[in-house]
């Protein structure tokens, strides 16, 4: 799906809910849920794929490859990660068609330097505005003609506090950007302000284990959000539900009694064998 669909829902009532998707299985389980955008997380793709944290060890390479498959397979709009860019004013162009080309809706730049760092750590520095107007000048350029909207994202809130987060992101507005990404407001106040500001819709990132805190969309909603993305939840459910199968399994529980298992006949149902197995018998195959 392209940015046409997700400019569409934007226009609408409702605030866009968009949950986490950090593997092909876990976008199928999504698929089944017909959200409004699902959201393709660096922090999570590069630790599903890589096994390695994020602090910009993936490059754009290793982010359109997984990407652009979610997107092959997504029903819903993708809205994914682009961190700063991946370099330089060159690398950030090649990267706007690459993702566009792709079929993603939306992409986030941030205006941390490089290599950058999870924003809910309480590490990130953002670099000068003028830096990151320059890359929604770059980003639009490169865009051209095409549907994908450009989300600036503000880790300046940690650093500057939230006047001059606010104050950056309008200015992001200005040139360019079509979502304001605010991150890590601590609390209720803080989004409520900066929804009420901003010149644009605001999108809230809402980071299991993070500073914000943690709300239904409807909440986000009566708050001045327009787009809330749920990056960690899955991900860390999975990762538990992992760790108790093992420790089961170590201690001799091999059914993993009280962990609870996704059905294996619809997980094949997912992963698209009854198809596989109509084409095998319409053409005589084994």
């Amino acid at each position: 799906m392209s940015g046409t669909d997700l400019r569409a829902k934007l226009a609408g009532d409702n605030i866009i809910a968009a949950p986490g998707i950090y593997d092909h299985m876990s976008l199928l389980m999504a698929n089944e849920m017909s959200f409004d955008a699902h959201y393709a997380s660096g922090y999570w793709g590069t630790a599903s794929a890589m096994g390695e944290p994020d602090v910009g060890v993936a490059g754009y390479s290793d982010f359109l490859r997984i990407f652009s498959g979610f997107a092959a397979k997504s029903k819903a709009p993708i809205i994914a990660d682009a961190d700063t860019g991946f370099g330089s004013l060159a690398n950030l162009a090649h990267a706007v068609k690459g993702y566009q080309t792709a079929g993603i809706a939306a992409m986030q730049i941030e205006d941390q330097g490089f290599p950058k760092i999870c924003g809910h750590v309480g590490q990130a520095v953002s670099v000068e505005a003028e830096e990151m107007i320059r890359r929604m000048h770059v980003a639009v350029e490169a865009r051209g003609e095409g549907d994908i909207l450009i989300i600036a994202r503000s880790d300046a809130r940690r650093t500057e506090g939230l006047d001059s987060a606010i104050t950056r992101l309008n200015a992001y507005a200005d040139n360019g950007a079509d979502i304001l990404f605010l991150e890590a407001p601590k609390n209720l106040d803080e989004i409520r302000e900066a929804a009420s500001r901003v010149s644009k819709p605001l999108l809230v990132n809402a980071a299991h284990g993070g500073f914000t805190p943690i709300l239904a969309p409807a909440d986000y909603q009566a708050l001045g959000a327009k787009l809330v993305i749920y990056p960690a939840g899955a991900p860390l459910a999975a990762a538990q539900a992992a760790k108790n199968f093992y420790a089961n399994l170590k201690s001799g529980d091999a059914n993993g009694d009280g962990v609870g298992h996704f059905d294996f006949g619809d997980m094949s149902r997912l992963l698209g064998i009854d198809d596989v197995v109509a084409l095998q018998k319409r053409h005589g195959g084994a």
